[in-house]
């Protein structure tokens, strides 16, 4: 049973990793400016971004948590 909860956990953690890597790569069209919304700021885009990177990383580090535990 144990090993079969830690498969799933390192199956999470190369999922996660891939959408952290589809979104570094779509950066500039996920995060970028956006001409239908003039009045946006680039300080709420960037609040935008930490908290995601932030999700991101927590995940990143209950699952990794959670696998050498």
């Amino acid at each position: 049973m144990i090993f079969l909860i830690k498969a799933l956990i390192v199956a999470f953690l190369i999922g996660w990793t891939a959408l952290g890597g589809w979104l570094v790569l779509k950066y500039g069209q996920l995060f970028g400016p956006n001409p239908e919304h003039l009045d946006e700021t680039p300080g709420a885009r960037s609040f935008g971004l930490a908290h995601i990177g932030a999700v991101w990383v927590g995940a990143f580090a209950l699952g990794v948590w959670f696998l050498l535990r």
